[in-house]
Parts: structure tokens; sequence; C-alpha cells
């Protein structure tokens, strides 16, 4: 997939792949390994794009959102963040982690996918509220660090960097700045 898919799309699947599935009972490839295979590929140019992936790959990308977050991030020229960052109590209390923390900007990014919120996003209330509040109690404890925080959902990934509505929009609005150019 990396060798074929354009870059954004190869980077969710080569994050997952790199992380071990209890579901399915597999254990996460080395990137070691990745990179061995590569260098079988046909082409100079499909081992160019499928290293390219390899070595923007993390494992602490926990979901395809988050993974493909982090691709736009990269697309958009916006400065890499720090993955699960844990956040603690001034009493060593785990507050939580975040997707993304941008430390110079002293700024966390979640990418709101629909899957912690349960089946409440489905109709069936009782889970989904206890979920929402959790989430949002968990939020309001790390604001409370001292830090500030942006969201965004799947549809933002995929709007025009000009869109309101759009990632690069959505962060620059929060304060973070564009590093090097888009590409």
């Amino acid at each position: 997939m990396a060798a074929y898919l354009p870059f954004e799309p190869a980077v969710p699947a080569m994050d997952h792949v790199l992380r071990p599935d209890p579901l399915r009972g597999l254990a996460p490839l080395e990137k070691a390994d990745l990179k061995d295979l590569a260098q079988a590929l046909p082409t100079q140019a499909k081992r160019t794009r499928a290293l390219r992936v390899i070595n923007f790959a993390d494992k602490r990308s926990e979901s395809a959102g988050e993974s493909l977050s982090r691709a736009a991030l990269h697309r958009l020229g916006f400065p890499p963040p720090e993955l699960q960052k844990e956040f603690r109590s001034a009493g060593g209390r785990v507050l939580g982690r975040t997707d993304f923390f941008w430390p110079q900007q002293n700024l966390v990014g979640e990418f709101d996918g629909a899957l912690k919120y349960g089946p409440a996003l489905n109709g069936v209330g009782g889970q989904s509220q206890q979920a929402l509040l959790q989430e949002k109690r968990r939020e309001d404890a790390i604001r409370a660090t001292g830090v500030g925080f942006v969201r965004w959902v799947w549809a933002a990934l995929f709007k025009a960097p000009e869109d309101p509505d759009g990632l690069a929009q959505i962060l620059t609005r929060a304060g973070l700045p564009r590093t090097r150019r888009r590409q």
C-alpha cells in the first residue's frame, strides 16, 4: 500500500501494522523489516514512495483518524506534534492522554472520531451521554493545567486549506503556526 497509494491514505495503514492487532492475533511489524521489503519493490519510485511512508509512520497513532490527521498536518506545513502526551495534575494524578500536543504553543489537538462516544451517536442514549460527560471532564481537567485545546472531526480533514471548517483554518485559529510551506 505504501508503494501504490498516495502518502496520506497510506499512512493510516502503515501506522496500523506497526501496532499489535489483538482482534486478529497479529504481532506488530518492525520498520526495519518493512524497509527491507521496500528495497525489493520493482522501481526506484515505488521504493522511494514506500520508504517515505515507512519513515513517517508512528505506532503511537491510535486510530486511522489520528494517522490521517498527522499526514494532513505534515502536508499543510504545521509542526509535528508530540503524540499521546500524558497530562498529570499538580499532585501527580493522571488526567488523561491527548492525541496531539504542541509544546511550543502549549496546545492540545484532539481528533474526534465517532467511536469513542459509543452507540449514543446512533440513537442509543445512555452510553453516549456517559462517554460525552467523561470526555468533557477529561478535557476540563487537562485545560486546567493551562493548555489550549483544539478539536476537529473527519470532515475537516477533507476540506480545502482555505475552507473555514477545514483543518488548516481550525488550527490557525487555535494559534498553531505553519512552520514550512504546504506540500
